[in-house]
């Protein structure tokens, strides 16, 4: 009786540490810690937040280490399910950790590994007893005591399935991919591979099996039948699972649940639609990722259904400084909504040489155009650049203009304990503000563009006119700052009046006296600030005087575009601007 009261008082226990909200080992957890913890000799920056985008070429890897050492890594995946030794991303991932650790040599100990959903390119190919050749790679290789050897705190993963052992053999027999074995008991799942079993069998198959020493007991499963956890990066760390298994998703019909078994659906949902999303906060910085997680309902030519799981973790993401894209930027996913929420001022999208169209122009277009608090879109960086040539029709040239990096890992860092950050990458760094969502930065007043005026008024009757344009999707102040005609009869700026604002998409006009021009020469109307004497010119444009052309207007195509190289007589200042450019 006093055994059956001590166990049970040891799994009340265990369930309160998982419901405390962060988690380190499993209560179950039995193998001794064989690698080195990171150490302060290491490449990364102490006392913040580290974030790593490894290059995986057509796969995801992301390592995090927080302001002490702590340790998380999401995703490790392969391009070739039969890569094995050097060839291997977990190879030179491997490497380059023990560099970030300052780990010499053999393996390194991490807190967290975490496999966004069970695809190739986010977590390789575990081996199985039953095969006859050698293979193995990703995050198997890498905990794998005859791979890399790297220890694990905790392993978390989905609840994609288990182990049943139906032919009672005791082991996880995977069979081959025309005659899949029955040994898998599919918990949340639609579309189904080989990957995926052999992921299965390798986390929870039978004990004792040598290719699970550093992974026994270290296994958390995510399932939706409990609270997720928040995982321990740190102190002042915040790293939060929002979404799992598509908890709460529905399918198009709006009724059945994207959760539960779906494999023998005709139309499954994608493994995508299952993947983990981990929100990451520390001081004013926030990070969201999630996975191949989708943003639109769709059928896939392959028989195989998108669902939008963005729309589920949207509201938890919020507005953030960081994202990892969706899906390596695939069409199905950054949706207009997802992105104009999380309205990020950086970007990063992990993609290789592939044929699936990633990134897709209309992401990356939305990326970069998004409005947040800097005022501007978001700077999108590239694991490769180019990464496919073309979008999935194989003609549509892909842009990649503006976007950064051409090839290789990532390092983003936070400063001044999350005040800000700083994002390294192939040919230099770029440094950010983290803006307080609580406390959103005013809207940017350089935004603002002379949109129209009326040129060298040559009648006494005549009143000059300046129209300055807002682009921008809020409204913006313009009190205290200056419009100026800088030659003749200009005069010397002219402030703008204080509590002056332009709404969205707005218009304001100041009128200057009524004056007698000059006929000949050149003039400047300008857009500025002053301060101490001290001119910030925010936008200009020059024109030509002469005799032919007075008491006409200069004016941009449309509102907000490009100068006309022509002047109209028939503009209307204040008013919405119809007219092109010839």
């Amino acid at each position: 009786m006093k055994a059956r009261r001590l166990l049970a008082l040891a799994i009340l226990a265990a369930a309160a540490a998982l419901l405390s909200g962060s988690v380190g080992l499993p209560a179950s957890a039995g193998a001794a810690v064989t690698g080195a913890p990171c150490s302060t000799a290491g490449t990364w920056q102490q006392g913040e937040v580290n974030v790593y985008w490894l290059d995986v070429e057509q796969g995801d890897g992301q390592l995090v280490v927080g302001p002490t050492g702590r340790t998380l890594l999401v995703d490790l995946g392969e391009d070739a399910w039969n890569s094995t030794g050097a060839s291997t991303s977990s190879a030179r991932v491997a490497q380059r950790i023990r560099e970030i650790c300052g780990v010499a040599s053999g393996p390194v100990h991490l807190d967290y590994v975490m496999a966004s959903h069970h695809h190739l390119d986010h977590t390789g190919y575990a081996a199985n007893p039953n095969d006859t050749s050698t293979v193995g790679n990703g995050i198997y290789r890498l905990l794998n005591p005859a791979g890399e050897s790297f220890s694990v705190g905790t392993l978390i993963d989905r609840d994609g399935g288990t182990w049943q052992d139906a032919n009672a053999d005791g082991d996880c027999d995977v069979g081959t991919s025309t005659a899949p074995s029955n040994e898998i008991a599919w918990h949340n799942a639609g579309t189904t591979s080989q990957t995926g079993r052999r992921w299965i069998c390798w986390l929870y198959g039978p004990a004792g099996q040598a290719d699970r020493a550093n992974i026994e007991g270290h296994v958390l499963t995510l399932a939706n039948t409990a609270p997720w956890p928040s995982l321990d990066l740190g102190a002042g760390v915040t790293a939060a699972v929002v979404q799992a298994n598509a908890k709460g998703v529905l399918l198009a019909d709006g009724i059945t649940p994207v959760g539960g078994d779906h494999t023998a659906d005709a139309t499954p949902p994608s493994e995508n639609d299952y993947s983990i999303g981990l929100k990451i906060t520390y001081g004013k910085y926030e990070y969201a990722t999630a996975g191949d997680t989708g943003g639109e309902y769709a059928t896939s030519g392959f028989g195989y259904s998108y669902n939008d799981v963005e729309s589920s973790i949207v509201d938890d993401f919020g507005n953030v400084e960081t994202v990892r894209v969706n899906h390596h930027g695939s069409g199905h996913s950054s949706s207009a909504g997802y992105v104009s929420t999380l309205a990020p001022e950086t970007a990063f999208i992990s993609c290789g040489a592939n044929s699936y169209g990633h990134p897709s122009n209309r992401a990356v277009d939305a990326l970069q155009a998004v409005t947040n608090e800097r005022g501007t879109g978001a700077d999108v960086y590239l694991a490769n650049n180019p990464c496919d040539p073309f979008q999935a029709d194989g003609t549509t040239p892909t842009d990649f203009s503006g976007t950064l990096n051409a090839n290789g890992d990532i390092w983003l860092r936070t400063t001044a304990a999350g005040a800000s950050y700083t994002v390294t990458y192939d040919t230099g760094s770029r440094s950010y503000t983290a803006y307080d969502e609580g406390a959103p930065a005013p809207p940017d007043p350089s935004k603002i563009v002379v949109n129209e005026y009326l040129m060298a008024p040559q009648i006494l009757s005549t009143t000059e006119w300046i129209e300055l344009y807002n682009p921008t999707t809020v409204a913006v102040g313009i009190g205290g700052l200056y419009l100026d005609d800088v030659a003749a009869g200009g005069g010397a700026p002219k402030q703008i009046p204080a509590g002056t604002t332009i709404a969205a998409n707005g218009r304001y006009v100041m009128e200057f006296a009524s004056g007698f021009l000059n006929n000949t020469g050149t003039e400047s109307v300008r857009y500025l600030a002053i301060s101490g004497g001290v001119e910030t010119v925010y936008d200009s444009h020059t024109y030509t005087l002469s005799t032919t052309k007075f008491d006409q207007v200069f004016h941009r195509t449309g509102d907000g575009g490009a100068w006309c190289n022509t002047i109209s007589s028939n503009l209307t200042k204040g008013t919405a601007n119809p007219f092109t450019c010839p």
